[in-house]
């Protein structure tokens, strides 16, 4: 077995196509999932929001109670 393939120096034009290849799906997924996360966004806050509300309403029961 030869290591040919391991090298890039061997093959410039090859390392620079894989290489050109692999920014490109990287450009493509990083802009798809700030889509995502652009739509998802709202959700994600107003979760945020119910979950602090519920957690304040706790803390303040466990309060007036912890003073009887």
């Amino acid at each position: 077995m030869s290591d040919e393939g391991l090298s890039p120096f061997r093959n410039p034009a090859q390392w620079l196509l894989r290489t050109s290849l692999l920014v490109l799906v990287a450009m493509l997924a990083l802009t798809w999932s700030l889509e995502l996360f652009k739509d998802l966004l709202p959700w994600l806050l107003g979760i945020a929001v119910v979950v602090g509300i519920g957690w304040a309403i706790v803390a303040v029961i466990r309060w007036r109670r912890s003073q009887w």
